[in-house]
C-alpha cells in the first residue's frame, strides 16, 4: 500500500467511467507526485466507496478512466462512534487522525465539566479528518460535529451507548462478547475523567460502564484502545 496514492474525488467530478480531479488535487497529482498519462491512482468520495483509476489527461486539469468501483472500502463492520470530552488543541487534533486510521465513524466534542478547553474549530478538524481518511485510505470520511452537552449526544444517541471509566463494572472485551450490534457509541471523559454529576446522568440512563482496566489512561490513548477492542473483538466477527 506504501506506493499507492490516494485521492478525494467529489461525486460531482464523476461521470460514468470518468474522473476529473479539483484544483488542489490535481496540483498534488501533477506537481508534487509528478504521476503520468496511464499511472493508476485511487479515488476516495468520502461518502463510503473507493475507485481505481488511470490518468488519461495529466496538467493544470487531470482527468482519467475509472477501472474498478469498491463500496465500503478499508471501512469496518461495526459503526464506531466515539464523543470525548474536550483536551487541549494538539492532543485533540492528534486523537481525530488516529480516530479515523482505527476506523470511528464520527467524532463528536463533549463540553464536561472538567474540560480544560470550551470550544473547538470544525473546519480545521475536518480537514484533518480528510486528510487522515486519504494518507490511510478509507473510502468513508468521519464526521466532526459541534461539540455537545453530554444529555444532548445522550438524549440523540441512547441505543447502544457505552461509558469508558477506570471504575467499570466490566471490562469492554466482557461487554462487547455479550452484544450483537453493528453500531456503538462510546462517551469518553477529559483530563480528569467524568464528574460525580456526569456519572450519576449516566447511570441514571442505564448505560453501561465499561473499563480497559486498571491503569489510568490519557483520553486520547483511551479512545484509541477502545476502537481498535471493538473493531478486532467480537463485535467485528
Amino acid at each position: 500500500m506504501a506506493d499507492e496514492h490516494f485521492f478525494y474525488i467529489s461525486p460531482n467530478n464523476l461521470t460514468k467511467n470518468r474522473f476529473t480531479l479539483d484544483a488542489e488535487e490535481a496540483h498534488h497529482t501533477s506537481n508534487v507526485l509528478r504521476l503520468k498519462v496511464d499511472d493508476e491512482i485511487w479515488l476516495l468520495d468520502g461518502l463510503g466507496t473507493a475507485y481505481k483509476g488511470i490518468i488519461k489527461q495529466n496538467g493544470q486539469e487531470v482527468s482519467g478512466e475509472i477501472i474498478s468501483e469498491f463500496p465500503d472500502y478499508s471501512e469496518a463492520n461495526v459503526k464506531m462512534h466515539i464523543a470525548v470530552g474536550l483536551i487541549k488543541r494538539d492532543r485533540f487534533e492528534w486523537l481525530l487522525e488516529k480516530a479515523v486510521e482505527c476506523g470511528a465513524v464520527s467524532i463528536t466534542p463533549l463540553l464536561l465539566d472538567r474540560c480544560v478547553k470550551k470550544s473547538l474549530n470544525i473546519v480545521r478538524s475536518q480537514k484533518i479528518v480528510k486528510t487522515a481518511a486519504k494518507q490511510c485510505g478509507r473510502s468513508r470520511f468521519p464526521i466532526v460535529h459541534e461539540p455537545n452537552s453530554l444529555i444532548q449526544f445522550i438524549n440523540n444517541n441512547i441505543e447502544h451507548i457505552i461509558c469508558l471509566n477506570s471504575h467499570g463494572e466490566q471490562s469492554l472485551v466482557s461487554w462487547q462478547k455479550n452484544v450483537q450490534s453493528n453500531k456503538v457509541s462510546i462517551l469518553i471523559g477529559p483530563e480528569g475523567d467524568f464528574s460525580e454529576n456526569e456519572m450519576t446522568v449516566i447511570k441514571e440512563k442505564n448505560i453501561p460502564i465499561v473499563t480497559l482496566g486498571s491503569r489510568r489512561l490519557r483520553t486520547e490513548t483511551a479512545a484509541i484502545t477502545a476502537l481498535n477492542i471493538i473493531e478486532f473483538g467480537g463485535l467485528n466477527e
